[in-house]
């Protein structure tokens, strides 16, 4: 914000959120246990029982599981929020190198779900396909996978959050002109229940 006449700048208000790093820490443990055994698998199957088919499979869950590993240190180097509110916009640092900034207008609604016991918070946007086209190309696949499942396409990680009642409480006032969307119906914040 500029002041007439100051030539002051004020920073815009902003709550962030940040994931638990304790939680990631034991991701990144289990994702180098995961690595370390499809290496030994694809060892075993390239050059002790000569089974290419199975070495290869083991090969790529490796690969997969290193790249979920360099994601995680990827966060856990890099002090960026997971969740970022601001006065225009929420910004999810779903790859901290690339932000991505919705508007509080194109949020519709937003559904708190659980798979698996992971909790998550699916934002319903009002323009989609704008935001596809922002999203990060890591995730463009793993978004229409979800979407195909019939989850949103951007999702808020609420059990890697360290304060995730906090989040869902700034949500219910900033888009007080949505609903919360729960088992199907949609619940006022407004109105008690």
């Amino acid at each position: 914000m500029y002041i007439y006449g100051r030539g002051l700048e004020m920073e815009e208000k902003a709550v962030h959120f940040y994931e638990s790093k304790k939680r990631l820490s034991l991701l990144a443990i289990g994702c180098i246990l995961f690595v370390l055994v499809c290496l030994y698998l694809s060892f075993e199957f390239f050059f002790v029982d000569v089974n290419y088919f199975m070495g290869t499979v083991g090969a790529l869950g490796g690969l997969f599981f290193l790249f979920c590993l360099i994601q995680i240190f990827k966060k856990l180097t890099y002090n960026v929020p997971h969740v970022s509110l601001t006065e225009e916009y929420l910004i999810l640092y779903v790859l901290p190198e690339h932000p991505v900034h919705i508007s509080w207008e194109d949020i519709e609604s937003y559904i708190p779900y659980e798979i698996y016991r992971n909790a998550f918070i699916g934002l319903i946007l009002s323009n989609e396909e704008n935001y596809r086209e922002k999203m990060p190309d890591k995730l463009k696949h793993m978004s229409k996978v979800n979407v195909k499942m019939g989850y949103p396409q951007y999702n808020i990680v609420k059990s890697n959050l360290k304060e995730p009642q906090q989040l869902l409480d700034e949500l219910s006032l900033r888009i007080p002109h949505t609903k919360m969307v729960s088992e199907g119906k949609g619940i006022s914040h407004t109105t008690p229940l």
